[in-house]
């Protein structure tokens, strides 16, 4: 499956809309700017997402934007300077 940073800094947008709420594949899904993206589609592009360290996840797969993720929206949703974290491989589910 192709990455698509559109989708990805669309998910992020969304991610971002919902302020203090986490938001899970439904609620990102009906969210999102493209319509009818597959659940599948989006649950690879949020964990590309969290492999570069700009959105987490919790036990009960809900997402949200990190501090990292918030950075990257600010400066002008530019996801070619996010590189994958190297503490990705350690990162797991928020508590």
């Amino acid at each position: 499956m192709k990455r698509d940073k559109a989708l990805m800094a669309d998910i992020l947008k969304t991610l971002s809309s919902f302020g203090t709420t986490y938001g899970d594949i439904e609620k990102i899904q009906s969210s999102l700017s493209t319509q009818n993206t597959p659940p599948e589609l989006i649950l690879h592009h949020l964990r590309l997402l969290h492999d570069r360290g700009l959105a987490a996840v919790d036990i009960h797969q809900f997402w949200r934007v990190t501090d990292q993720g918030y950075d990257v929206l600010d400066g002008s949703n530019n996801l070619d300077n996010t590189p994958a974290s190297e503490s990705s491989k350690t990162r797991g589910f928020d508590n």
